[in-house]
């Protein structure tokens, strides 16, 4: 199943009268990264979310949200005192040297790293795990089935897109099967026009014909085009991840056809040929929005 790398879900969940919500949301990104933000700083709980995302995702920047209902019940709040006495005994130094008012504010207080300190981290992570974990379920369930009907969607498109490629390629391929003809044909009247009278060596003008032939033949471009827009069907319907596997296809994709435009002396397969990589350019625009 081709998933998108964008969605959202919300979950909520209610245990022993804590009340956790959980918003998840995911956009594109070359491979995952995991933000999350809690009320409070609790290590074992944001890598309990971030183990989750990954578990269940593999590309995508993912951002979780998580709100707590009662929170003040299951959080104490304690100051670390050394840090305290210490951070006023610099200030009052500070003051008495230089001048500067004293004693510093509660909202300077804040702001110095690790001042306060949540109690009892061990007993909130076990409270909260339980509501947090089926809340973030819920969340990611929804989010997940985001992705999946938007990669539906553009899976769709995709194949539209390729067998539009196919098309096209077909024609070069019947263009290209009698253009040596042509080209001989061609190569013959102008000859003969610069001679005019003078006879024309046609075993000369034959091995001229069949280089310039062999110079332009796109023969072989043709038959990895197809090969590569087969490959592209089986990812399509493949499980897993298909991004990256489709990004690289399209690079061989259009190396194949700026060979053809640039070999190709017909202006109708110069013409299909910038078609293709118009359409290749599409193609890639959507691949990036798959996981």
């Amino acid at each position: 199943m081709v998933n998108s790398m964008t969605g959202y879900g919300l979950g909520e969940s209610e245990i022993e009268g804590l009340k956790v919500t959980v918003e998840a949301r995911s956009v594109n990104h070359r491979y995952i990264e995991v933000g999350v933000k809690t009320p409070y700083k609790n290590f074992a709980l944001d890598d309990l979310v971030r183990k989750k995302v990954k578990g269940i995702f593999n590309r995508g920047a993912f951002e979780v949200l998580v709100a707590l209902d009662n929170a003040e019940t299951a959080v104490e709040v304690r100051i670390n005192e050394p840090l305290l006495k210490g951070y006023l005994k610099v200030a009052g130094d500070i003051s008495e040297k230089y001048g500067i008012p004293y004693p510093p504010s509660f909202g300077e207080l804040v702001q110095v790293r690790d001042m306060f300190q949540v109690a009892g981290d061990a007993m909130n992570t076990d409270m909260m795990a339980r509501p947090l974990e089926a809340a973030l379920d819920q969340a990611l369930e929804k989010l997940a089935l985001m992705r999946g009907a938007e990669g539906k969607h553009i899976a769709l498109d995709l194949a539209g897109r390729f067998a539009r490629i196919g098309q096209w390629a077909l024609v070069i391929k019947e263009l290209n099967d009698g253009s040596v003809k042509e080209r001989f044909a061609t190569l013959k009247e102008k000859v003969e026009a610069l001679l005019d009278a003078v006879a024309v060596d046609e075993g000369r003008l034959a091995q001229e014909a069949a280089l310039l032939a062999d110079r332009s033949d796109i023969t072989e471009e043709l038959t990895r085009i197809e090969s590569h827009l087969h490959k592209a069907g089986d990812i399509l319907g493949s499980e897993g991840p298909v991004g990256r596997q489709l990004e690289f296809m399209l690079q061989e994709l259009g190396r194949e056809t700026n060979t053809i435009g640039s070999k190709s002396f017909s202006t109708e397969i110069t013409r299909l040929a910038l078609e293709i990589k118009g359409e290749l350019e599409k193609l890639r625009e959507q691949a990036q929005n798959l996981e």
